[in-house]
Protein backbone atom coordinates (compact mmCIF):
# COMPACT_ATOMS: atom_id res chain seq x y z
CA UNK A 1 0.00 0.00 0.00
CA UNK A 2 1.24 3.41 -0.92
CA UNK A 3 0.28 6.81 0.55
CA UNK A 4 -0.38 7.97 -2.83
CA UNK A 5 -3.51 5.62 -3.14
CA UNK A 6 -4.96 7.24 0.10
CA UNK A 7 -4.68 10.61 -0.93
CA UNK A 8 -6.17 9.73 -4.00
CA UNK A 9 -9.45 8.55 -2.02
CA UNK A 10 -8.97 11.68 0.41
CA UNK A 11 -9.36 13.70 -2.97
CA UNK A 12 -12.64 11.89 -4.22
CA UNK A 13 -14.30 12.03 -0.53
CA UNK A 14 -13.84 15.77 -0.51
CA UNK A 15 -15.44 15.91 -4.55
CA UNK A 16 -17.98 13.67 -3.30
CA UNK A 17 -19.04 15.31 -0.20
CA UNK A 18 -19.67 11.73 1.55
CA UNK A 19 -18.61 8.76 2.51
CA UNK A 20 -21.54 6.70 0.15
CA UNK A 21 -19.91 3.89 -1.48
CA UNK A 22 -22.20 3.85 -4.21
CA UNK A 23 -21.35 7.92 -5.12
CA UNK A 24 -17.75 7.14 -4.52
CA UNK A 25 -17.58 4.63 -7.05
CA UNK A 26 -19.86 6.23 -9.78
CA UNK A 27 -17.57 9.55 -9.53
CA UNK A 28 -14.40 7.41 -9.58
CA UNK A 29 -16.52 5.97 -13.36
CA UNK A 30 -17.21 2.54 -12.21
CA UNK A 31 -20.36 0.93 -12.82
CA UNK A 32 -22.54 -1.30 -10.74
CA UNK A 33 -23.60 -4.75 -12.16
CA UNK A 34 -25.38 -6.75 -9.63
CA UNK A 35 -23.06 -9.89 -9.03
CA UNK A 36 -26.28 -12.19 -7.80
CA UNK A 37 -26.90 -14.25 -4.73
CA UNK A 38 -24.02 -16.68 -5.82
CA UNK A 39 -20.75 -14.09 -5.46
CA UNK A 40 -19.85 -11.73 -2.98
CA UNK A 41 -18.24 -9.31 -5.48
CA UNK A 42 -16.47 -9.11 -8.66
CA UNK A 43 -14.41 -6.24 -10.43
CA UNK A 44 -13.85 -6.71 -14.73
CA UNK A 45 -12.42 -4.27 -16.98
CA UNK A 46 -13.98 -3.92 -20.91
CA UNK A 47 -11.68 -1.96 -23.04
CA UNK A 48 -11.62 1.44 -20.71
CA UNK A 49 -14.79 0.71 -18.26
CA UNK A 50 -14.39 -0.66 -15.29
CA UNK A 51 -17.26 -2.80 -13.81
CA UNK A 52 -17.88 -3.90 -10.07
CA UNK A 53 -20.03 -5.53 -7.69
CA UNK A 54 -20.96 -6.30 -4.45
CA UNK A 55 -23.48 -8.33 -3.31
CA UNK A 56 -26.98 -6.95 -2.00
CA UNK A 57 -27.24 -9.27 0.97
CA UNK A 58 -24.14 -7.20 2.43
CA UNK A 59 -25.48 -4.18 4.67
CA UNK A 60 -24.03 -1.10 6.25
CA UNK A 61 -20.37 -1.13 7.16
CA UNK A 62 -19.76 -4.55 5.23
CA UNK A 63 -20.89 -3.48 1.99
CA UNK A 64 -18.97 0.03 2.25
CA UNK A 65 -15.92 -2.23 3.00
CA UNK A 66 -16.34 -4.77 0.17
CA UNK A 67 -17.12 -1.70 -2.41
CA UNK A 68 -14.11 0.77 -1.40
CA UNK A 69 -12.23 -2.62 -1.48
CA UNK A 70 -12.79 -2.25 -5.29
CA UNK A 71 -12.30 0.62 -5.64
CA UNK A 72 -8.97 0.30 -3.87
CA UNK A 73 -8.06 -2.33 -7.08
CA UNK A 74 -8.56 0.69 -9.46
CA UNK A 75 -6.77 3.03 -7.02
CA UNK A 76 -3.70 0.67 -6.53
CA UNK A 77 -3.71 -0.15 -10.62
CA UNK A 78 -4.56 -3.19 -9.84
CA UNK A 79 -6.32 -3.46 -12.90
CA UNK A 80 -3.08 -3.21 -14.90
CA UNK A 81 -1.15 -5.77 -13.14
CA UNK A 82 -0.91 -9.07 -14.93
CA UNK A 83 -2.78 -11.96 -14.23
CA UNK A 84 -4.68 -9.79 -12.09
CA UNK A 85 -7.92 -9.98 -14.20
CA UNK A 86 -8.06 -13.51 -15.51
CA UNK A 87 -10.79 -14.24 -17.91
CA UNK A 88 -11.18 -10.21 -17.87
CA UNK A 89 -12.36 -10.30 -13.93
CA UNK A 90 -11.40 -10.66 -10.53
CA UNK A 91 -14.13 -12.08 -7.76
CA UNK A 92 -14.56 -13.16 -4.28
CA UNK A 93 -12.17 -10.63 -3.16
CA UNK A 94 -13.31 -10.19 0.71
CA UNK A 95 -11.35 -11.97 2.87
CA UNK A 96 -9.76 -9.29 5.04
CA UNK A 97 -7.76 -11.42 7.21
CA UNK A 98 -5.10 -14.36 6.65
CA UNK A 99 -2.58 -15.18 4.08
CA UNK A 100 -4.02 -13.36 1.19
CA UNK A 101 -2.33 -12.01 -2.02
CA UNK A 102 -0.32 -8.35 -1.80
CA UNK A 103 -3.07 -7.00 -4.18
CA UNK A 104 -6.17 -7.61 -1.80
CA UNK A 105 -3.80 -6.74 0.97
CA UNK A 106 -3.27 -3.48 -0.55
CA UNK A 107 -7.04 -3.58 -1.40
CA UNK A 108 -8.39 -4.53 2.21
CA UNK A 109 -6.16 -1.52 3.81
CA UNK A 110 -7.74 1.01 1.59
CA UNK A 111 -10.75 -0.13 2.22
CA UNK A 112 -10.48 0.22 5.96
CA UNK A 113 -8.47 3.31 6.05
CA UNK A 114 -11.94 4.79 4.15
CA UNK A 115 -14.23 3.28 6.40
CA UNK A 116 -12.96 4.34 9.38
CA UNK A 117 -12.36 7.91 8.94
CA UNK A 118 -8.86 8.69 9.88
CA UNK A 119 -9.52 12.39 12.36
CA UNK A 120 -11.97 10.22 14.29
CA UNK A 121 -9.85 7.39 14.61
CA UNK A 122 -6.80 9.78 16.13
CA UNK A 123 -9.14 10.99 18.54
CA UNK A 124 -9.88 7.66 20.12
CA UNK A 125 -6.65 6.59 20.27
CA UNK A 126 -5.36 9.89 21.75
CA UNK A 127 -2.93 10.97 19.41
CA UNK A 128 -3.20 14.58 19.95
CA UNK A 129 -4.04 14.14 23.87
CA UNK A 130 -1.07 15.84 25.56
CA UNK A 131 -1.94 13.25 28.53
CA UNK A 132 -1.33 10.40 26.26
CA UNK A 133 2.08 12.59 24.97
CA UNK A 134 3.47 12.89 28.26
CA UNK A 135 3.52 9.03 28.98
CA UNK A 136 4.87 8.40 25.72
CA UNK A 137 7.84 11.04 26.62
CA UNK A 138 7.58 9.37 30.39
CA UNK A 139 8.11 6.17 28.29
CA UNK A 140 11.01 7.65 26.53
CA UNK A 141 12.32 8.48 29.70
CA UNK A 142 11.82 5.45 31.53
CA UNK A 143 13.50 3.35 28.22
CA UNK A 144 16.27 5.51 28.65
CA UNK A 145 17.22 4.59 32.18
CA UNK A 146 16.46 1.35 31.69
CA UNK A 147 19.40 1.56 29.35
CA UNK A 148 21.57 3.56 31.39
CA UNK A 149 20.88 0.79 34.08
CA UNK A 150 22.41 -2.39 31.96
CA UNK A 151 25.05 -0.35 31.24
CA UNK A 152 26.51 0.10 34.83
CA UNK A 153 25.54 -3.60 35.21
CA UNK A 154 27.82 -4.53 32.65
CA UNK A 155 30.70 -2.58 34.63
CA UNK A 156 29.66 -4.31 37.79
CA UNK A 157 30.30 -7.40 36.74
CA UNK A 158 33.46 -6.40 34.62
CA UNK A 159 35.03 -4.93 37.49
CA UNK A 160 33.73 -7.26 40.26
CA UNK A 161 31.22 -5.43 42.22
CA UNK A 162 33.11 -2.77 44.30
CA UNK A 163 30.69 -1.74 47.05
CA UNK A 164 30.46 1.62 45.64
CA UNK A 165 28.99 0.54 42.46
CA UNK A 166 27.00 -2.27 44.30
CA UNK A 167 24.77 1.04 45.91
CA UNK A 168 24.85 3.11 42.53
CA UNK A 169 22.94 -0.37 41.11
CA UNK A 170 20.48 -0.09 44.03
CA UNK A 171 19.58 2.97 43.56
CA UNK A 172 19.31 3.00 40.14
CA UNK A 173 16.83 -0.24 40.58
CA UNK A 174 14.93 2.14 43.34
CA UNK A 175 14.32 5.07 40.99
CA UNK A 176 13.65 2.55 38.19
CA UNK A 177 10.56 0.73 40.77
CA UNK A 178 9.79 4.49 40.84
CA UNK A 179 9.31 5.65 37.14
CA UNK A 180 8.02 2.32 36.12
CA UNK A 181 4.90 2.79 39.11
CA UNK A 182 4.50 6.24 37.62
CA UNK A 183 4.07 5.10 34.11
CA UNK A 184 0.97 2.51 35.66
CA UNK A 185 -0.54 5.80 37.21
CA UNK A 186 -0.58 7.38 34.40
CA UNK A 187 -1.46 4.90 32.36
CA UNK A 188 -4.39 4.51 34.39
CA UNK A 189 -5.84 7.31 34.00
CA UNK A 190 -5.80 7.87 30.73
CA UNK A 191 -7.29 4.40 30.43
CA UNK A 192 -10.42 5.78 33.32
CA UNK A 193 -10.94 9.03 30.99
CA UNK A 194 -11.99 7.14 27.77
CA UNK A 195 -8.77 8.87 26.03
CA UNK A 196 -7.08 6.12 24.05
CA UNK A 197 -9.67 3.10 23.48
CA UNK A 198 -8.83 -0.33 22.73
CA UNK A 199 -8.99 -1.84 19.16
CA UNK A 200 -12.44 -3.75 20.39
CA UNK A 201 -14.07 -0.35 21.45
CA UNK A 202 -12.72 1.41 18.21
CA UNK A 203 -14.42 -1.49 16.41
CA UNK A 204 -17.69 -1.69 18.08
CA UNK A 205 -17.86 2.46 17.77
CA UNK A 206 -17.27 2.08 13.58
CA UNK A 207 -19.57 -1.46 13.62
CA UNK A 208 -16.51 -3.19 12.12
CA UNK A 209 -14.87 -6.36 12.96
CA UNK A 210 -11.60 -5.67 14.93
CA UNK A 211 -9.72 -6.98 11.87
CA UNK A 212 -10.63 -3.98 10.10
CA UNK A 213 -9.38 -1.46 13.26
CA UNK A 214 -5.93 -3.44 12.20
CA UNK A 215 -5.78 -2.92 9.08
CA UNK A 216 -6.52 0.92 9.94
CA UNK A 217 -3.79 0.81 11.86
CA UNK A 218 -1.81 -0.26 8.70
CA UNK A 219 -3.30 2.63 6.62
CA UNK A 220 -2.58 5.05 9.38
CA UNK A 221 0.98 3.89 9.27
CA UNK A 222 1.19 4.43 5.57
CA UNK A 223 -0.18 8.16 6.20
CA UNK A 224 3.12 8.73 8.94
CA UNK A 225 1.29 8.91 11.77
CA UNK A 226 3.00 7.60 14.94
CA UNK A 227 0.24 6.63 17.02
CA UNK A 228 0.56 6.47 20.89
CA UNK A 229 0.68 3.09 22.82
CA UNK A 230 -0.70 2.37 26.27
CA UNK A 231 1.58 -0.85 26.66
CA UNK A 232 3.82 -0.56 28.85
CA UNK A 233 7.52 -1.94 28.75
CA UNK A 234 7.87 -5.48 30.33
CA UNK A 235 9.01 -5.00 34.16
CA UNK A 236 9.99 -8.16 34.36
CA UNK A 237 12.77 -8.33 31.82
CA UNK A 238 14.40 -5.22 32.92
CA UNK A 239 16.63 -6.55 35.53
CA UNK A 240 17.06 -10.09 33.65
CA UNK A 241 18.75 -11.60 30.84
CA UNK A 242 21.66 -10.65 30.87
Amino acid sequence: MNLESLKKMDCIIRTVGSRDPDEILACMGFIYIDPGQNLSGFIAKRKNTVYYGVNKKFTGQKYAFCSFHEAFHGLCGHLNTPDFLQNGGHSETYQSYGNVAKTEREANIGAADTVIDTETFLEMVGYDSADVQAYTRSVESFEQAVGDYRKHYEIVIANGSPEARIRRMTAYQRELSRMYAELQEQAQDILNAGTCLSVPEIAQAFGVPDTIVNLKYEAIAVRKYKVPSLELPTFDKVFGGW
